[in-house]
C-alpha cells in the first residue's frame, strides 16, 4: 500500500472532488467515522457541516484539510469491508481515529484505491 497525502486550506474542494466522482459513477461513498449519523444516512450537507464546525474550533489554522489516497497494487483484490478496515487502521495509526472522516472507493484508475477525507 502507498499513501499519498495532500493538504489544503479548502475542505470543500476535497469533498466536492469525491462527491463529483460519486455522481460520475466512478466512486462510491463506503464509510464514515465519528459522524452523528450512519454512513448510509449522510448527505452532502451533513458531511460539510461537521467539517466546518471543526474548523470553527481553531480559526487560526491555515491548512485545515487533509486528503489521503491509499493505493494498492493492481493484483490486490480487496473487498469493500477490507478497505473500510484498512482505512480505520490507517487513521488510527496516524493518530486521527477520533476525527470525523469519510472514505470513498474509487474505480477510475488502473489500481484499487480509496480516498480518505478527514
Amino acid at each position: 500500500m502507498v499513501a499519498v497525502i495532500h493538504s489544503s486550506s479548502s475542505i470543500k474542494n476535497a469533498l466536492h472532488y469525491n462527491e463529483n466522482k460519486v455522481r460520475q459513477k466512478v466512486a462510491n461513498f463506503i464509510h464514515s467515522a465519528n459522524y452523528p449519523k450512519d454512513t448510509e444516512q449522510l448527505g452532502f450537507t451533513d458531511k460539510i457541516n461537521r467539517l466546518q464546525k471543526l474548523i470553527l474550533l481553531n480559526q487560526q489554522t491555515k491548512v485545515n484539510s487533509v486528503h489521503i489516497s491509499l493505493n494498492f497494487d493492481l493484483s490486490d483484490r480487496i473487498s469493500t469491508d477490507a478497505l473500510k478496515d484498512i482505512a480505520d487502521r490507517y487513521m488510527e495509526g496516524i493518530g486521527f481515529s477520533e476525527q470525523p472522516y469519510l472514505v470513498y472507493q474509487h474505480h477510475d484508475a488502473g489500481h484499487p484505491h480509496v480516498h480518505v477525507r478527514p
